[in-house]
């Protein structure tokens, strides 16, 4: 690399990582979707005696 690259980097390292850091927990701690289509499928999985999160998303 050379003498400007190196400089940034380490001028700004302590930037990137953060937003590294900040990236990497969106990606680990997001919530996964499910392949839930119908309401019978959805009754289905809250009925089956495990606990369950719902997440509501309307995109209106």
């Amino acid at each position: 690399m050379n003498p400007q690259m190196l400089s940034f980097l380490r001028e700004n390292a302590f930037f990137i990582a953060v937003l590294l850091i900040l990236f990497a927990g969106f990606v680990l701690l997001r919530t996964k979707g499910t392949d839930v289509g119908t309401t019978s499928e959805f009754d289905a999985l809250i009925g089956a005696g495990q606990p369950v999160i719902v997440e509501i998303f309307s995109n209106t």
